[in-house]
């Protein structure tokens, strides 16, 4: 068997680093395309949130603030919980 006489094409580092830029180019465009499908996703499942929400819309309670000093009075972590 006769081996065959191809040498690698080497690169010299200009070349190379020109390659590498169109490489980097691309990925982040990709990249940026990604983010903006991904956005568009997470915005549209937003939505959807806020609608389910509002079916299940529940009245809150407001109170006042003496009410909340009595209350807090009563339970002292009500302010963590509901503040």
């Amino acid at each position: 068997m006769k081996k065959s006489d191809s040498k690698p094409l080497k690169e010299t580092p200009e070349q190379e680093l020109k390659r590498l830029r169109k490489e980097n180019a691309k990925l982040k465009r990709q990249l940026d395309k990604q983010k903006d499908e991904d956005k568009a996703k997470i915005k549209e499942i937003k939505k959807e949130l806020s609608k389910e929400r509002k079916k299940k819309d529940v009245q809150r309670v407001k109170l006042s603030e003496e009410q909340w000093k009595s209350l807090s009075s009563l339970l002292p972590d009500i302010d963590t919980l509901f503040r």
